[in-house]
Order: C-alpha cells, then structure tokens, then sequence
C-alpha cells in the first residue's frame, strides 16, 4: 500500500468487543488506528457473552478463533424447565444450527476473555491505549482531532464511536447538532429505552457441596410470569447465568438506572429461592459467584443519522441495543464492523492508488452513510426479535404464554432452519480470505 494511505488514520474511542474488532480489521488492511480505551483493557465485570457461527468466521478471518476456541466449551444441548420445575423441551437446536454451518458452533464465554483474544492478535500494542478517555473532538475539513482526559490532543482522518450505551462519542455528537437539529439531538440522548432489569454473573460451576449445577457444553432456560433466567456451561469449570425480571417502570437513556450492591442483593432475596435448572436455584448460584451486577436492559435502534454528515461515525451499542437473552447483540456489532470496512478499506486504497492521496470528507461521509444504510435493517430486526424473546421468556402476556406450550412441538430442524437463515446473511471481510471456501474444499 503507498505511504499516504499508512498515513490515514482513524481514532477509536472505546477499547470494546467493537473497537478492538475494528483495531484488528484495520491492521490487517495496514490502515493506521489508535484505540483510546477510558478504563482499562478487558475489566473483569462477570459479563459473559456469546458467539454465533458467523461472527465466528470473523474470527476466523482476523486469526483470533484459534485462542477462543481453546478456551471454550460448544453449547450443544439445551433444556427449557416451566415454573413448577417440569421439563418441558429438550432441545438439540445448536447441534442443528451447527450442522447447517459447516460444523461452526455457538458457545457462550467471558467478554474479557474474548477481548484478550483480539488484543493478542494486534500486533502493535502501542496503539492500544488504556486509561486514556475521550474528552472532546473537533472535526474539520482535513481531519479530525480529539482531546484526551488528560488534556492530550490526537490528530486523525476518522473518529469511530465505539464506546457502548452510555457512549461519550454520542454525548458530544449531540452537543455539536443542538442548534442546527434539536429533534436528533434529543433521540441521540434518549434514544433508548429500558422495560427489563438483569443480574448477570459467572459462577463456578460447583455448589458448596461440589456437585456441578449444569454439564460443560449445557444451557437451562427456566420461565416465570414476570422473570426468567438462562445458565450455560460454556467454558469448563464456570457457568454463566442470568436473572431478567421486568422492572418496575419503564426509563429511557440517559437516565436508566445504576444500580447498587444492595439494590442486587434484595433481588437475589425476592426470587433467588426459584429453580433455574434441576437441583439449584438462583441463589445457588449467587453463592458460588466470581463476579456479579445488575444492569438495565437498553434496547433501541437509533432513529437520527450514525454519523455527523463527516467524519465521525457511531458503531455497536452506541447506535443499536439489543436485550440480552439470545445472545445476539455482539454478533450484531461485529456485523456492522464487517459493513463498514468493507467500504472503508477499498476508499482508502483506492485513494492510495489515485495519486497517493487521502479520502476527501465527502468520500468518507458516503461511506458511513452506506454503512448505516446496510447495517440498519438487521438492526432493527434483531433488536425487535431480541425484545420479543425476553417478554417470551418472561410470559409478559396470555398470548406468549400459549405460544410457549406451543414451541415443543416445532422441530428443532425447523427452527434452526429459520435462524440459519439470519446467520447465512452474515457479512465476511472482503479483503481478506473468505474460510468457507477452505471450509468446503
């Protein structure tokens, strides 16, 4: 690639699941980056998160799937329990779904140590900075420059947002369109709303006696009117498990709430005596956590644009929320990633080849506009379907309550035929080799 396009740069505010997937992306493309990260890199919060055959690929393609799969365990069985404790499905779905995706699988682990997977594979940590949070941003004709926390100035061709819901970069977006469009402004802060509550953890997978709640490679479902809760056995030794309960109102960003150790505590004490698998309850798990919170369930598209008209652009949560119950909001994220280097990598060599020159504003500000305009509609669905699923799971109506009596007697084919269907739209990362090709020969 010539030297000038080396020289185009793009800052990324938030060392997430996204920024560093994006870092990655651009080094492989041999884009120059900088990730500004507030807090440090990868924390241990008890945050676990799933992973989808095509995001695998992904993976695959930026050489990080080696490390991930090693550490995990396949999700391959599934058991859905009824309020009274009785089983009610005994689903092979994920043995299906990975039969229709030459064998790729979906498994459930660590957000940090997903992080760390991608953090091993960029080969210039020095780009990688930790504690060092967006302050500011000023964006110009040439260019685009932030200021640090610190009070240091950095200078760039594109800033990307990836700083999740309570996203700076959108703050300050918003700041900037006040006077000229109050109505974006206004969606950009409160385009997001939360009806459910979760406590997520990661506990190990034993009680207090030592007997394991949950086989590796296992997920419980269990539904009661108003919560329900999910356990997976996806890496050896720990189980990841979740309790939604539907909140007492409805809040919107960005005054969704932070909620206390106590206020998690007293949650645990209303519903922690209720079964989540055979044998134990939440409050088993509880005892045997590593690491817990309770979190709010944002979910939304965001309705105003992605992007400044320029050269700042928003990605993942920061512009699409999904609730957490089918795993599907990281895999979302990654999609939209996969969208925008697509169209950012040919520019920026195009540019390299066209007199060894820099993307124009307006060429950058087409390119975010055909990201959103692809990223947009599976947005929407996801976030819809994802919504819809915790109400299922949470018999939130008379009408979802029948339909779960209904679902046992679709076959696990016939819907993991409807997912594939989603996980086959997938996008990959053109300028790279595409493994199901190596896949299939």
């Amino acid at each position: 690639m010539a030297e000038s396009a080396q020289q185009f740069k793009v800052i990324i505010a938030g060392g997430s699941l996204v920024g560093l997937t994006t870092a990655l992306a651009l080094e492989n493309a041999g884009i120059d980056f900088v990730v500004l990260e507030r807090q440090e890199i990868a924390p241990h919060m008890g945050a676990s998160i799933s992973i989808h055959p095509h995001t695998q690929r992904v993976m695959e393609q930026l050489g990080a799937w080696p490390e991930i799969r090693a550490g995990i365990v396949p999700l391959e069985n599934r058991q859905h329990y009824d309020e009274h404790g009785n089983l009610f499905e005994d689903s092979v779905i994920l043995q299906e779904i990975s039969k229709m995706t030459l064998n790729r699988c979906t498994a459930f682990m660590e957000r940090r140590f997903w992080l760390k997977c991608l953090y091993n594979q960029i080969k210039d940590k020095s780009r990688i900075r930790a504690n060092t949070g967006l302050a500011s941003f000023v964006e110009t004709e040439d260019g685009v420059e932030v200021t640090t926390e610190s009070g240091e100035t950095i200078k760039g061709d594109l800033l990307l947002g990836t700083d999740g819901i309570h996203s700076t970069t959108r703050r300050l977006l918003a700041e900037k369109i006040e006077g000229t469009n109050a109505a974006a402004a206004k969606e950009m802060r409160e385009g997001f709303v939360s009806t459910y509550q979760c406590i997520f953890a990661t506990s190990r997978n034993a009680n207090a006696e030592g007997k394991e709640f949950l086989p590796d490679g296992w997920v419980h479902n269990v539904y009661y009117q108003g919560f329900s809760g999910v356990a997976a056995a996806g890496v050896s030794g720990l189980v990841f498990w979740f309790l939604f309960v539907k909140s007492d109102k409805v809040t919107k960003t960005p005054n969704t709430p932070r909620f206390t150790e106590e206020q998690t505590e007293a949650v645990i004490a209303k519903y922690g005596n209720h079964a989540l698998g055979p044998g134990y309850t939440f409050k088993d798990l509880w005892h045997s956590r590593v690491k817990a919170a309770m979190v709010p369930l944002e979910e939304g598209v965001l309705k105003s644009k992605w992007n400044s008209g320029g050269r700042v652009a928003l990605m993942g949560d920061s512009v699409h929320k999904a609730t957490v119950n089918p795993g599907l909001g990281a895999n979302l994220a990654v999609e939209g990633i996969v969208h925008l280097m697509n169209e950012l990598v040919p520019l920026v060599r195009r540019c390299a080849a066209d007199g060894a020159r820099k993307p124009t504003k307006s060429e950058l500000a087409a390119v975010l506009d055909t990201y959103e305009t692809k990223q947009r509609p599976h947005a929407s669905t996801i976030v819809t379907m994802s919504g819809y699923i915790t109400r299922y799971e949470a018999m939130d109506t008379w009408w979802l309550r029948a339909l779960r009596r209904l679902s046992p007697w679709v076959s696990d084919r016939t819907k993991a035929n409807g997912f594939v269907g989603y996980i086959n739209e997938g996008p990959w990362l053109s300028f790279l080799p595409n493994p199901d090709e190596q896949m299939k020969n």
